[in-house]
């Protein structure tokens, strides 16, 4: 019996399967919007502007609607100014849903133009410039609020601006002073515990070279396999390639898994970042999830910066208590049945030897744990995995959500404002990240 599913349109494709959601840069119009996304901007405009005409109206009874109408008009007709062009944009939009030549003609000649010339800047570049728009517009924002409270033309108010803060120095430093007095004691105490076990090594600073390795070159051939993507990622992804954004070094202390990591950061000439074993162990709840998001927000500052950034966490599996399952607890504690990698300690685990001596070393293990106690069914040999605090309180989790959100958009003004005015948020840059 075979099952066919319909797609929401009710069509299937050439092999009866339902056909998948198209994605947006490849319909040939724009995506349809609600009727109240379309029509929600307009509204709010208007109804500031007819709130004030009733406000003036409501001020002097005996004014005329007409003469109220035209003094809102002179003292207000900017919020009928931009209500128009709302209007203008809305329409805009209804045709480039309507018809693909108009679509393809913004999408392609105009704003794709743009795009191509912001492209030939690079990512600190447009990140710099476009903090400094976001405050310029932060600032046209006050000084058109300030002039119209103090009745004064934009003009005039940018310079009485500074002259106003001034004067209102003593006013926000109370407001000052009793908000530090408030938070500043758990605000304090979080941000010093959440300082420390992050040492950032800038380019150049690092000496170590693939040279400088000994004793480890089957490993040192394929970390270098993997430095090959990072030299120009651009055209590898261009072809439809991966580049691969981590590298995981396993084995026992003194392999030189430290030193593997400098290397790397010497060769590439990128920042390194050392984040030690401890850094996330806290007494604390949620330190260590602040830890987490400060790294992070550090490791994409310097990848913009920089075009690309080194990260190794030494001893990972300390994050969330994995390391306990190696000595055959979770959550910290220790197990009533040994495991049979903790009665083997000299092994180093168990993929160093062949599959018939860890099979013995397995079942001798186990015979070991039966001496010393009675053997009551299959369930005692049961290993716990996870749980009960191997999360290490939602630091793994946090960090495995900061890795899989790199390609998410970020910022309010991308996410929030852009979506309020109908338009998409922007991609964040490709934060170029090598995790050891």
């Amino acid at each position: 019996m075979s099952v066919r599913r319909q797609g929401q349109n009710g069509g299937l494709d050439a092999t009866g399967e339902a056909p998948g959601r198209i994605r947006d840069e490849d319909r040939t119009t724009r995506k349809p919007m609600a009727w109240w996304d379309r029509i929600k901007l307009l509204v709010f405009l208007l109804g500031a502007w007819f709130l004030l005409l009733w406000s003036a109206m409501a001020q002097n009874p005996f004014l005329p609607f007409n003469d109220a109408v035209n003094l809102t008009l002179r003292s207000q007709g900017w919020l009928l100014f931009l209500a128009g062009v709302e209007l203008l944009r809305q329409v805009h939009y209804f045709i480039s849903e309507r018809s693909a030549r108009y679509h393809r003609f913004w999408t392609q000649k105009v704003f794709g133009s743009l795009d191509r010339r912001r492209s030939r800047m690079n990512d600190w570049n447009r990140y710099r410039l476009g903090r400094v728009l976001k405050w310029l517009f932060f600032l046209l924002i006050v000084d058109l609020i300030f002039a119209r409270l103090s009745g004064l033309s934009p003009a005039v108010a940018l310079v009485q601006l500074p002259i106003a803060l001034f004067s209102a120095l003593p006013f926000f430093f109370q407001i000052f002073i009793t908000m530090f007095v408030l938070i500043a004691q758990f605000g304090a105490l979080f941000w010093f515990l959440s300082r420390g076990g992050v040492d950032v090594y800038f380019p150049d600073d690092i000496k170590t070279r693939f040279s400088d390795v000994w004793g480890q070159d089957n490993v040192l051939h394929k970390v270098r396999e993997n430095l090959l993507f990072l030299d120009n990622p651009e055209a590898i992804e261009k072809r439809g390639g991966y580049v691969p954004g981590g590298i995981l070094l396993w084995g026992p202390p003194g392999t030189g898994k430290t030193l593997m990591a400098e290397a790397v950061a010497g060769e590439t000439g990128k920042p390194y970042v050392f984040v030690d074993p401890g850094a996330f162990i806290n007494m604390f709840m949620g330190v260590g999830i602040l830890k987490v998001k400060g790294l992070f927000r550090k490791l994409r500052k310097l990848a913009v910066k920089y075009g690309g950034v080194i990260v190794f966490f030494d001893e990972a599996d300390s994050l969330g208590n994995r390391g306990a399952m190696a000595q055959g607890g979770w959550g910290g504690g220790q197990m009533t049945t040994p495991s049979p990698w903790s009665s083997n300690p000299p092994c180093n685990g168990l993929s160093y030897i062949s599959p018939d001596s860890a099979a013995m070393l397995l079942q001798s293990s186990l015979e070991a744990s039966a001496v010393a106690e009675p053997r009551r069914g299959v369930r005692d040999r049961v290993m716990m995995m996870g749980g009960g605090g191997g999360g290490g309180m939602g630091t793994l989790q946090a960090l495995l959500t900061e890795l899989s959100g790199l390609k998410k958009p970020r910022g309010f003004f991308n996410r929030v404002v852009r979506r309020s005015l109908g338009l998409r948020p922007k991609p964040p840059p490709k934060y170029r990240m090598l995790v050891m």
